[in-house]
């Protein structure tokens, strides 16, 4: 059924193309202008346009690209060292020396959670400078919070 309506509806429009319907049109063969700047403030759409013709990136857009990327390494990190950890709990505890194991891991997850805290502050360094980059009407990124994220990750088990 719907494959009739689209055949039917096809062949209306090949009828009316070579009827010559669609030569008149305004803006017949000329590109379409399909850029959607609505989220671009009035007073950039200028200096938008401008960028957006030769290519070119603002710095503050590639920072935020960056600091995204970078957020997401460090959960991701976050993730895959909380796994280990718990593995190798679970290792311990299967051994001949559980007590010894377990301390030895308890103190490589803390070592692992400091290099998560140092990734951290130099991230919220990044973020506050993106921040103070950001022209107005843009939003701000919000810091990261490592002590949230580690908290988050240990009761999800």
């Amino acid at each position: 059924m719907a494959r009739d309506w689209k055949s039917l509806v096809d062949q209306m429009l090949d009828n009316a193309r070579d009827a010559g319907t669609f030569d008149n049109l305004p803006g017949n063969g000329k590109p379409l202008h399909l850029e959607d700047d609505s989220h671009v403030p009035s007073e950039m759409k200028l200096a938008h346009k401008m960028l957006k013709e030769h290519d070119l990136t603002p710095e503050w857009i590639m920072q935020g690209k960056d600091i995204d990327a970078l957020r997401e390494r460090l959960l991701a990190d976050m993730r895959k060292g909380w796994r280990l950890f718990q593995g190798a709990q679970a290792d311990a505890d299967r051994s001949n020396m559980p007590l010894h194991n377990r301390k030895r891991n308890e103190s490589t997850w803390q070592r692992t959670q400091e290099t998560y805290r140092t990734t951290a502050l130099r991230l919220n360094r990044e973020i506050m400078t993106y921040n103070l980059k950001v022209p107005p009407g843009f939003p701000h990124k919000a810091l990261f919070d490592v002590e949230r994220e580690l908290q988050r990750l240990m009761n999800l088990t």
